[in-house]
C-alpha cells in the first residue's frame, strides 16, 4: 500500500468534490459511444470516492451512459458503422436477444471483457424497451462493479 500512495488525488478530490463528480460522470456517460469498457473506471472510482458512493455513482455513470447509447447511436449513424464492420457478429447478437432479451443483456452486462454498449445498442435497434435494457444492466453491471469496488481492499 505504502508503494502506491494516492493521499494527493484524495486529498484533491475532496478539495473539489462536485467538480470531479461531475467530470466522472460525464466521462462514464460519453465513453459508451467508444465501445470501451467501463471496468478501469469502476476501479477508478474507488480510489476518487468512498466504496458505496463509487458504487453508486458507477451506476449512474452507466445507466447515463445507456440512455445516450440507446437513444444517440442510430442519429449519429454508429449503427451503419457497426453494422458494417461487423455485420455477422451483430445479426448474432441480435438473434440471440430476440429470444431471451432480459438474460442476454443481464448475462452480458455482466462479462468483464465485452462492452455493455453494444448490447445496448443492439437492443435499440430492435426497439427492446429502454426499461428492459436498464433492469438488464443493473443486474449485470451492479453485480460486477459491486464485485469490483467491494472488494477492492482485499486485492490492493
Amino acid at each position: 500500500r505504502d508503494f502506491f500512495d494516492i493521499s494527493f488525488l484524495k486529498e484533491y478530490v475532496s478539495d473539489h468534490k462536485v467538480l470531479v463528480l461531475i467530470l466522472y460522470l460525464i466521462i462514464l456517460t460519453f465513453i459508451g459511444l467508444t465501445f470501451i469498457p467501463s471496468t478501469p473506471f469502476a476501479i477508478a472510482g474507488v480510489l476518487l470516492f468512498p466504496p458505496l458512493e463509487a458504487y453508486i455513482i458507477n451506476l449512474i455513470g452507466i445507466l447515463t451512459s445507456s440512455i445516450v447509447v440507446y437513444y444517440f447511436t442510430q442519429y449519429l449513424r454508429l449503427d451503419v458503422w457497426l453494422e458494417s464492420k461487423y455485420p455477422l457478429q451483430i445479426e448474432k447478437i441480435k438473434k440471440a436477444l430476440r429470444k431471451k432479451e432480459l438474460p442476454i443483456i443481464a448475462g452480458w452486462s455482466l462479462f468483464p471483457v465485452v462492452p455493455t454498449d453494444l448490447i445496448i445498442y443492439v437492443s435499440s435497434t430492435l426497439n427492446i424497451p429502454f426499461w428492459k435494457c436498464a433492469i438488464g444492466i443493473i443486474i449485470g453491471e451492479g453485480t460486477l462493479n459491486a464485485f469490483y469496488i467491494f472488494s477492492i481492499d482485499f486485492f490492493i
